[in-house]
């Protein structure tokens, strides 16, 4: 069985510690969090999402148990928890209100076998839940990938370059949106299948336009290019599955300086997700229509920075168009991962402009420890890639 974790609260330090002792007793493997504290308690649960309440219902201060509780069923990212309360109290009033807020109800002065046998059901209950949700999201996926396939087939039956350009962009996305935070989780999962939903819009361009980039030099290659997205997004409304890409699509011809289409939005009016696929969507037509190599093409995006583009964004887009150049002999990694002897494959950049690093450099034990303290005042911008050697690999 995966892991389980169980939070114990109540105001007594010394039940706590007999609850540890019996569950480490019977269960060796789970891991337990303490407080003596609902509101505290709270707090814990945000930050460590245990499997298990346990809690006294009771509290001098603050929440009550049953309070606690409610929080719990009432927030839908922590609903799932499963709750157990206890109680001195013995009448039908109490005993009925619990059982109607938590999971489980269990009498104190506990009892060894009754407390481990409360667990055993909530293990088995957590157990099943997980499974459900493992072959819940098996079956997304398989209609994701099958929604994914009719769409690149669909762009086939017009021209196998667009197939080819929905898979690029599907690539890039997904890669991007694992990497770049202030994405949501729904953005994160329909990323995909972005690129196939964005260029469903190039459907509705004349063929002599099929093959022209979206933009040119940071602004619409063609009045009727402004259908592309927007088009996109009509669609994507459409489908259960596609409608969290409409909003990104739709905002896509905006410009950061507020000169693009449909809304003159400009910089932080713009969602966060419509300016990132923006940048990937001018990345990938470019490479889609000219044969430079993609650094190249990151390089001249950035001439546009400030007028287009997000210019905190542009790092993310050169960073990954040194892994699009060779994918398979460049890693990234985090900055406490670095040490003496891996070799950059990009530039280290921080968030003020300055260049602390670039391609190339085999980093020393110094270097790494600059690296480190200037992080801690000037942020580093992006990734750090590091490449795949006998010399660079982690």
């Amino acid at each position: 069985m995966k892991s389980t974790s169980i939070l114990l609260v109540d105001d007594q330090p010394t039940v706590l510690a007999a609850l540890e002792n019996a569950i480490h007793a019977f269960f060796p493997h789970v891991q337990i969090l303490l407080t003596t504290s609902a509101d505290e308690a709270w707090e814990l649960l945000r930050q460590h999402r245990p499997d298990i309440v346990l809690s006294d219902v009771v509290m001098p201060t603050g929440m009550s148990g049953l309070e606690l509780c409610e929080h719990i069923k009432a927030d839908p990212t922590l609903a799932s928890t499963y709750v157990i309360l206890m109680t001195a109290f013995s009448s039908q009033e109490w005993t009925s209100s619990i059982q109607r807020r938590a999971d489980a109800f269990l009498r104190k002065p506990f009892q060894l076998l009754e407390l481990r046998d409360k667990l055993e059901a909530a293990f088995r209950v957590i157990e099943l839940s997980r499974s459900r949700l493992h072959q819940s999201r098996e079956e997304v996926n398989s209609r994701q990938t099958e929604l994914n396939a009719f769409l690149i087939a669909l762009l086939c039956l017009r021209s196998p370059s667009l197939a080819e350009l929905a898979e690029n962009l599907n690539k890039a996305a997904q890669w991007l949106c694992q990497h770049v935070e202030g994405l949501s989780e729904a953005e994160r999962a329909a990323s995909p299948r972005l690129g196939s939903a964005y260029v469903l819009g190039r459907l509705t361009l004349p063929d002599s336009l099929l093959h022209e980039p979206l933009t040119r030099n940071g602004y619409l290659s063609h009045e009727l290019m402004v259908q592309v997205p927007l088009g996109a997004a009509t669609v994507c409304r459409h489908h259960p599955q596609l409608a969290p890409l409409a909003p990104i699509l739709s905002s896509l011809a905006e410009n950061w300086d507020g000169s693009g289409f449909p809304e003159h939005r400009r910089a932080w009016d713009i969602p966060f997700s419509s300016r990132l696929f923006r940048l990937i969507v001018d990345f990938e037509e470019l490479l889609w229509i000219s044969p430079q190599p993609p650094p190249l093409v990151a390089a001249h995006l950035e001439r546009y920075a400030r007028q287009a583009y997000d210019v905190q964004l542009l790092p993310f887009i050169s960073q990954y168009a040194a892994v699009r150049e060779t994918r398979s002999d460049v890693l990234a990694v985090g900055l406490h991962e670095l040490h003496e002897g891996m070799v950059l494959a990009h530039d280290i950049q921080t968030r003020t402009g300055l260049k602390l690093a670039t391609a190339g450099t085999v980093l020393t034990q110094r270097l790494v420890e600059r690296l480190l303290r200037h992080h801690a005042n000037d942020p580093i911008v992006g990734l750090i890639l590091v490449r795949r050697s006998a010399e660079g690999s982690p």
